[in-house]
């Protein structure tokens, strides 16, 4: 693999300027990482390659691979309801439209929930249980984070297993480090800026060991897990996940479906992984992910056998004007 330049100098340019308080960038195709760096920046602690960071909504993927896991073994159903885990919140009357919300809709942002804040000090649990209904479920596409511990509470009540406990076995099936990927907040994540600006206790979030935003990771543990991707997608067997199986998850689950925040042609999904066959930033757009709030990135290119894992810690870095897709446009042109 030839070394990535042009995505080295973006990297260092948004640390080197401030746009981005600090960052760790790697790169790795079907045989494993190829490159991790570290950049230090206006972050209070430097940059270490092996640092964890607060991955936010980088989670989804994380948790859905562990569902569809979940799914494949005959384990759960996508056609599960979410009535079947919930319990009404007492004192109010059976909500009979939780019945028409299925698994398949929690892990495309099809669900209909109405959003708690992420920060909500509410345990997830009630949160869940007194979540209205925004939409019908399956008719409009909204991105959701709720809907994620929805999911969560299927795989427990028909497993036993939590979603945190089958993270941590796909990054070690995956080959990753152990604790490289966690729910723990003792893995030290680096501090999480712009807070007050978005109007984020990060601390609180960190609490609720959330299954849409809660894992801290590695470069290395993502690499990781997306190397066992491309082999799969490559026909392997033994990966975290089968080949069908995968190739299930990226089919969209959100194309057509109007959007209650439009003028985002970035927001097609299919089973947890946003895809981006619609984005007019990319020029290359055979590619499925995500992305964090903190501006982390984790995308995946079968076609170039190429994966990336941007990791940093500035909330919103998109509205402070640093634009990711040029990353993107960088990796996918620099092989």
């Amino acid at each position: 693999m030839d070394t990535p330049d042009d995505a080295i100098r973006w990297v260092r340019r948004q640390v080197d300027g401030g746009a981005l308080p600090s960052a760790v960038f790697g790169v790795a195709n079907s045989r494993g990482a190829q490159l991790v760096e570290a950049f230090s920046g206006t972050d209070e602690r430097p940059a270490r390659v092996d640092d964890h960071y607060a991955l936010f909504s980088v989670t989804k993927p994380l948790t859905g691979i562990a569902m569809a896991r979940a799914v494949e073994r005959g384990e759960l159903s996508l056609r599960q309801n979410l009535a079947s885990v919930v319990q009404d919140a007492p004192g109010r009357r059976p909500e009979a439209w939780r019945e028409t919300v299925r698994l398949e809709h929690l892990l495309s942002h099809t669900a209909g929930l109405a959003e708690p804040a992420l920060d909500d000090p509410r345990p997830l649990d009630q949160q869940l249980a007194e979540a209205g209904q925004a939409f019908a479920a399956g008719t409009m596409a909204s991105y959701s984070n709720i809907a994620f511990h929805g999911a969560a509470r299927m795989l427990t009540a028909a497993t036993g297993r939590t979603v945190h406990d089958d993270i941590a076995a796909v990054a070690a099936l995956a080959g990753a480090p152990a604790g490289s990927l966690t729910f723990d907040a003792a893995s030290d994540p680096h501090r999480v800026y712009g807070q007050e600006r978005v109007g984020l206790d990060a601390s609180v979030l960190a609490g609720h060991r959330h299954p849409a935003a809660g894992v801290s990771g590695t470069a290395e543990g993502l690499l990781a897990v997306g190397s066992s991707l491309l082999r799969a997608l490559g026909g392997a067997r033994g990966e975290v996940l089968h080949p069908e199986t995968l190739r299930g998850m990226l089919l969209s689950r959100t194309a057509g479906l109007p959007d209650p925040v439009p003028g985002d042609p970035g927001r097609e999904f299919g089973l947890t992984w946003n895809l981006r066959g619609g984005s007019t930033a990319l020029l290359h757009r055979e590619v499925f992910g995500h992305e964090g709030w903190t501006t982390t990135q984790w995308w995946i290119y079968p076609e170039l056998d190429v994966c990336f894992v941007l990791l940093t810690n500035l909330l919103d870095a998109r509205g402070l004007g640093v634009d990711p897709d040029e990353l993107n446009n960088a990796v996918a042109f620099g092989f």
